[in-house]
C-alpha cells in the first residue's frame, strides 16, 4: 500500500522513513474509518510514533492529507512519464501508447488501494485546501495529456487530430469518474480492468476522422 508514499529513499526529506510511515498510516486509517473520523491519535498509533513526533512533521491532520495526495500524485505522474518514454522508444503505434499510459495510471493506483481512496475521495474532505489540491491534480493530468496529444499529432499527423485543453479536461474528468466509481465500490485493486474503457476515451478524443 505505501509504495506511492514511501520516502525512505529520498535524501531531501528529513527522517524520511518515519514521515512516510505517518503518511501511510493516515491512508490506512482513512480507508478504515474515513478522514473526518480519523484522529491524530489514530494516525500516530498506526504509524508507531508519538503524537509529538507526528506534530514535528505535520501541522495537523489536514496538512498530512494534503502531503499524502501531493506525493502520491508526484509518484504517479513520474511513473507515467517513464512509461511514455519507454513506449515511445519502443516505437509502438499511437493507440498502444495511449493504452500504456492509462494502464500505467490504473496500475499505480491499484497498487495502493488505500492511497487511491485518499487521492480520489478523501482529499475533498480537507475543505478549500483539499478542493484546490484536487483541481491542481486534475490540471497536472490535463497538462501531461496535452503534451502527449501534441507529441502524437506531430508524430502521426494523418491519424491524430489536434485538440484543445478543454476537450482533454473533459476526457480526464470522465476517466476520473470511471476510477472514482471503481474505488467507491471498494474495488481499487481492480482498477486495471478499466484500462480498455479509459484508453477508448482518449483514442476517441484524438482519432482523426475522415
Amino acid at each position: 500500500m505505501v509504495g506511492l508514499v514511501e520516502l525512505g529513499g529520498d535524501p531531501t526529506v528529513d527522517d524520511a522513513q518515519r514521515r512516510g510511515r505517518i503518511l501511510g498510516a493516515l491512508a490506512t486509517c482513512m480507508a478504515e474509518k474515513g478522514y473526518r473520523a480519523t484522529t491524530v491519535a489514530d494516525i500516530a498509533r498506526v504509524a508507531r510514533v508519538s503524537k509529538t513526533v507526528l506534530y514535528a512533521h505535520f501541522r495537523d491532520k489536514e496538512d498530512c492529507l494534503l502531503e499524502l495526495v501531493s506525493r502520491a500524485t508526484d509518484e504517479v505522474l513520474d511513473e507515467l512519464r517513464r512509461s511514455q518514454r519507454e513506449v515511445a522508444a519502443a516505437g509502438l503505434p499511437w493507440r498502444d501508447r495511449l493504452h500504456a499510459t492509462v494502464s500505467t495510471l490504473l496500475s499505480a493506483l491499484a497498487s495502493g488501494p488505500e492511497v487511491a481512496w485518499a487521492v480520489l475521495v478523501e482529499v475533498q474532505a480537507a475543505g478549500r485546501s483539499g478542493l484546490a489540491l484536487r483541481r491542481d491534480v486534475l490540471d497536472r493530468y490535463v497538462t501531461l495529456l496535452c503534451e502527449t496529444a501534441d507529441d502524437l499529432v506531430a508524430r502521426f499527423p494523418d491519424e491524430v487530430r489536434p485538440v484543445g485543453p478543454e476537450l482533454v479536461l473533459a476526457a480526464v474528468g470522465g476517466i476520473h469518474e470511471l476510477m472514482l466509481a471503481r474505488v467507491e465500490r471498494g474495488q481499487a485493486a481492480r482498477l486495471t480492468e478499466d484500462a480498455d474503457v479509459a484508453a477508448a476515451v482518449l483514442v476517441g478524443l484524438l482519432e482523426r476522422r475522415t
